[in-house]
């Protein structure tokens, strides 16, 4: 089993578990928590991004 994440450009590989059988979810739900985590990281460093460009062309 593999997770990508499929941006506007590329794709990224998340995680790779070659072997993994059965019942996955104990194992990649922790890894769903940590791309969450990344998206809302990623969302405040935009936001403050567009908050920086704002404040410097006015």
């Amino acid at each position: 089993m593999t997770a990508h994440l499929s941006l506007t450009t590329t794709e990224v590989l998340l995680a790779n578990w070659p072997s993994l059988h059965g019942d996955w979810t104990p194992v990649v739900h922790p890894t769903m928590l940590e791309v969450t985590g990344l998206h809302a990281a990623l969302s405040v460093a935009i936001d403050a991004l567009h908050l920086a460009n704002h404040l410097a062309t006015n």
